[in-house]
């Protein structure tokens, strides 16, 4: 989304620094190293937030053929895969929000998966669970 904006604004902080350079302007030089490492703090945070999304979105879809396999009730399935969900918006963007909102989106982040891990350990403990009444023909 941000990929041509970010490389103007590359090749523009790149040409001030070294222009700052040239010139031996310290300050120039200074002043673009610090937008220029705002600039990738940046692209780091927007890559590691479409990563997130990327894994959790696999990560459900997988889960999804273990369903019948896991060995709680109906209305438990959902509530976990609703909080499996839920931790796999809430870290995403909260990663995104990082720069912005500091220590507050980070905790937010960690939050998300935190519920992520414990709607797998969750549907893991199903798994453990399940005793091969699908496969013996009986009523699970």
């Amino acid at each position: 989304m941000d990929l041509h904006r970010h490389e103007a604004l590359d090749h523009s902080i790149l040409l001030e620094i070294s222009k700052g350079a040239t010139t031996q302007s310290a300050e120039a030089v200074e002043r673009g190293l610090a937008e220029y490492g705002q600039l990738q703090g940046d692209k780091a945070v927007k890559i590691a937030a479409h990563a997130h999304i990327i894994e959790f979105g696999l990560l459900s879809m997988l889960l999804a053929f273990f369903q019948p396999y896991v060995n709680l009730h109906e209305a438990w399935k959902r509530r976990w895969a609703f909080v499996l969900l839920f931790g796999s918006v809430l870290l995403p963007v909260c990663v995104l929000l990082e720069l912005k909102y500091g220590s507050l989106a980070g905790g937010l982040a960690d939050a998300g998966g935190l519920l992520v891990i414990v709607a797998l350990l969750a549907m893991w403990i199903g798994v453990l669970r399940y005793t091969g009444q699908l496969d013996a023909g009986g009523a699970a």
